[in-house]
């Protein structure tokens, strides 16, 4: 199948993905459809019409990495060219574990999203939490955008190696994306492997569907990008990856839209529609933060509501899975926060 993304518009038989806004729609209970709420709903078209966001650049030297000190809530910031200032903060520990998180299509890292993520890690600690910001590269048209995705990823390598080279720890280092971010990641994991360094491990939030499965656009992250490549499936076949692409795949509640607690029906490219992919982060944030997702192997996520995977070990989802997981595992979580259900996801 070929997409053919214009402004507003995607080929039939896919959902449509031609934008994405980063505001986080509260989805507090299993509801029924309904209209857009507000203005709010309509936000992802109005960013897909701008092709930068307002003070920014439409150029790879404006891409910015920003770090989240332990006691802040505002990041400091730094080009990629100039990235190895980084390694001169005073809040920047080369003893720490360094995450780093990439948002997605037309999204902004003062959105809902990235602000719960860095917020979660800032409460665990032991982190130096880095975003990076590619807003100014991430508006506009999906398939220029998505086009783009491999040679932002080259240039990211190139400013993790610098920082590699100069004593940030390569076996600490976790890359976490959400959608087209995952793929980002996925681009700079590779060039990085061919420079001698093999990124320990890569999480994709549901990652983006669209032009990747099959890899029309760009290269889909892989199992082969890094040690350990978990994934967490919430919108699989709608704006997320429709099958298992790591060495751990997640399926909540089957990893599939609607997710408990969103709208059972919804009009196509509104903030409502997005809540099921959303939901990624936002299981993510909470693991982060100290939620436990319990999960189970299993054939599919029939035969895990029928029981037929009771006897298996429990694994955990998020933050807490382990190198060595293989294959797919189901849970169920709830409808709002906290969305964990323990041991009781996994029955």
């Amino acid at each position: 199948m070929v997409w053919i993304v214009a402004y507003n518009t995607i080929s039939p038989g896919l959902k449509a993905y031609n934008s994405y806004v980063s505001v986080m729609l509260t989805c507090e209970c299993q509801r029924a459809a309904t209209l857009p709420v507000n203005l709010n709903s309509f936000q992802l078209i109005l960013r897909s019409s701008i092709n930068v966001p307002a003070g920014r650049s439409l150029s790879l030297i404006d891409i910015i990495i920003r770090h989240y000190g332990s006691n802040s809530t505002t990041p400091k910031s730094y080009q990629l060219a100039h990235i190895k200032r980084l390694l001169t903060d005073p809040e920047f520990d080369l003893s720490k574990s360094t995450v780093l998180y990439a948002h997605g299509y037309v999204e902004l890292t003062s959105d809902e999203s990235v602000r719960i993520i860095t917020t979660a890690y800032m409460k665990h600690g032991g982190y130096n939490v880095l975003v990076l910001d590619w807003s100014n590269m991430a508006f506009g048209n999906y398939l220029n955008v998505a086009l783009d995705i491999t040679t932002i990823g080259k240039e990211t390598a190139k400013a993790i190696g610098t920082l590699l080279n100069n004593g940030l720890s390569l076996e600490s280092l976790h890359f976490v994306g959400h959608s087209l971010g995952t793929h980002l990641l996925a681009g700079a994991a590779r060039t990085l492997s061919e420079q001698g360094f093999r990124i320990p491990r890569i999480t994709g939030l549901d990652p983006a569907y669209p032009g990747f499965y099959p890899p029309i656009l760009g290269t889909p992250l892989t199992s082969k990008d890094a040690k350990f490549v978990d994934i967490i499936h919430t919108d699989g076949g709608g704006y997320g990856a429709p099958t298992r692409t790591g060495h751990a795949d997640f399926w909540p509640n089957g990893g599939q839209a609607k997710q408990p607690g969103c709208l059972s029906a919804t009009v196509p490219l509104t903030i409502e529609d997005f809540c099921s992919h959303w939901r990624s982060w936002a299981f993510w944030a909470e693991s982060v933060a100290g939620g436990e997702f319990f999960a189970r192997k299993c054939e599919d996520y029939d035969a895990f509501l029928r029981g037929q995977c009771k006897e298996g070990q429990l694994v955990r989802m998020g933050l807490q899975a382990t190198p060595d997981l293989r294959g797919n595992f189901y849970l169920r979580t709830a409808a709002k926060p906290q969305y964990s259900l323990q041991e009781r996801g996994a029955e």
